[in-house]
């Protein structure tokens, strides 16, 4: 067995190297979140009295699907804690991202590496069979501790209890370490890493899901139901965290983590490097008639993520509708700062839809980047270089992948809007909501363009510089959603590309704005279509 393990502890130092700047962004941005929301919690909701309009929300059981079971909010609004809301609320999102950052941890160290023949290189040493796969689980385990730790140490400076803390960052590792075992097992499956990790996604999606579900199911006043029990999301929020702590949940989320690592394993030994359990179809012979030219092309590169996309944010824009009736009834209980947020108390409605097409608009400025991404690793794979080697000028290319992302944003973006507006109108029968919900997407429209534009120039100028559009959409989000709470000054909330646009239909549309975020967009597209027709392919 020791022969299997041969050089675990070097693969284990190297993978930490590599991953040293973005696993440390990942632990640090899941424990930052705590003190962000309790430092959140205690601006808003100074007394426990102000918590309970986010009782009254919890109870609608529209929200419990975004939320949990909510074990401690049924007490008395004078008992009412941070704590309880914190993990009756956002916890969820906490366990999401932690679980996200398991899948791609395993992915990237084990399915990847073999895609990229890095790990046949590796393997190539005095290396044993097992010790790849058990230094990615060692780092994962790593990390998953960091991160627990440094979630139940910021819980405790913010005097919570320290027992309730504990469990909580102790579900949340042992939540992570479970999908680093569905990852395990995922990653045998296929011999590609997007199909790996795109099965341990569904997994994790299929969970919030039955979750979701389950909670809903179970009616004012209850707590989760058999079906809840289905995912592993609710083993961790069944710890009834901050008001009576239950430890057993965490060792059946440790259990099944040992048993999907155990499963990894034992696939991992019946197949070879670079193959996976299951076998890919053979494709076409010949390529469809329709395959024939650069914006096709990018069409059927981008086709499958942008159908999940649509789906996923479809789905979304239900769910969202579906509590607009509840949060415009609340609208009157909740704090100044998020009447503020949705345009004052004389708005409400328009104000909440407002509030919903920013997050579409921000979500799809996500898309583009992950879209453009995609476009990147095209060349940086290699797999750019033959067609442009063809007669297919280098500028088309680019322009064809601009064209197709920014139609099927466009498209998104459109349905969302409409679905939005549609559940606006029921609340009361006033359906030209409709219409200004879709106006304000196309008003927001320019803005996804530049941020997709800006990840066009970056990568004309060299491929690993695409990483860099990520900064304008994540101070974006934060700075749209966060800033009244965060109290980002003016001048500094100039830097998010969502801050010129119209907040329609809450505001009146201002033509001056659109037409200056479209004219930085077609700059930064210009650029870029000059710029790659002028460097070496692949530019590395």
């Amino acid at each position: 067995m020791s022969e299997t393990l041969t050089a675990t502890g070097p693969l284990l130092r190297f993978a930490a190297r590599r991953d040293r700047v973005k696993l440390s962004i990942w632990v640090l941005g899941l424990a930052a979140f705590v003190p962000y929301m309790m430092t959140a919690y205690k601006t808003i909701f100074a007394t426990p009295e102000d918590l309970a309009p986010i009782v009254g929300l919890i109870a609608n059981p529209s929200l419990t699907l975004f939320t949990g079971p909510g074990y401690g909010v049924d007490v008395a609004p004078t008992e009412l804690t941070h704590q309880i809301i914190f993990a009756s609320v956002y916890w969820l999102y906490l366990l999401l991202f932690t679980a996200l950052m398991n899948i791609l941890l395993v992915s990237r160290h084990t399915r990847l590496e073999e895609q990229t023949g890095r790990a046949e290189i590796v393997r190539a040493s005095v290396v044993g069979r097992y010790a790849p796969l058990t230094s990615t689980l060692v780092l994962a385990l790593i990390a998953n501790v960091a991160v627990g730790g440094l979630i139940a140490g910021a819980l405790i400076a913010y005097d919570s209890d320290p027992s309730s803390s504990l469990l909580l960052g102790a579900a949340t590792g042992a939540l992570g370490l479970v999908f680093a075992g569905v990852t395990t097992v995922t990653s045998q499956l296929s011999a590609f890493s997007s199909a790996g990790s795109g099965l341990a996604g569904a997994v994790l999606a299929a969970s919030w899901v039955i979750r979701g579900v389950g909670d809903m199911a179970a009616g004012p006043g209850e707590h989760g139901t058999w079906v809840s029990w289905l995912s592993p999301l609710a083993w961790a929020q069944q710890t009834r965290v901050f008001h009576d702590d239950r430890w057993w949940p965490v060792g059946l989320l440790l259990a099944t983590a040992a048993i999907l690592i155990a499963v990894g394993f034992m696939l991992s030994a019946r197949r070879d490097v670079g193959a996976g359990i299951l076998q890919p179809r053979r494709g076409k012979a010949t390529a469809p008639a329709w395959l024939r030219g650069p914006l096709t092309l990018a069409w059927r590169l981008q086709r499958t993520q942008s159908f999940w996309w649509a789906f996923g944010l479809t789905l979304a824009s239900f769910m969202y509708g579906s509590f607009t009736g509840a949060m415009v009834d609340a609208f009157a209980e909740l704090p100044d700062i998020f009447q503020q947020l949705m345009g004052g108390a004389e708005v409400a409605l328009s104000g909440y839809l407002t509030l919903t097409v920013t997050m579409f608009r921000i979500m799809l400025a996500i898309f583009a980047v992950i879209a453009w991404q995609k476009v990147a690793a095209e060349e940086v794979g290699g797999r750019a270089e033959p067609v442009l080697a063809t007669g297919v000028r280098p500028a088309a290319w680019m322009a064809g992948q601009f064209l197709v992302i920014a139609v099927v944003v466009a498209a998104i973006g459109l349905v969302a809007a409409v679905i939005s507006g549609l559940f606006a109108g029921s609340v009361d029968g006033d359906y030209s909501l409709v219409g200004d919900a879709v106006a304000g997407a196309a008003a927001g429209l320019p803005s996804v363009l530049m941020v997709l534009a800006l990840a066009a120039a970056l990568h004309a100028l060299a491929p690993r510089l695409v990483v860099f559009a990520w900064i304008p959409v994540v101070a974006g989000a934060l700075i749209e959603l966060f800033g009244e709470v965060m109290q980002i000054p003016d001048w500094a909330r100039q830097v998010s590309p969502f801050e010129h646009t119209p907040a329609m239909p809450a505001e009146e549309f201002t033509l001056l704005p659109v037409v200056g975020q479209t004219v930085v967009a077609a700059a930064l597209l210009a650029f870029g279509l000059w710029r790659f027709s002028h460097r070496d392919i692949p530019g590395h």
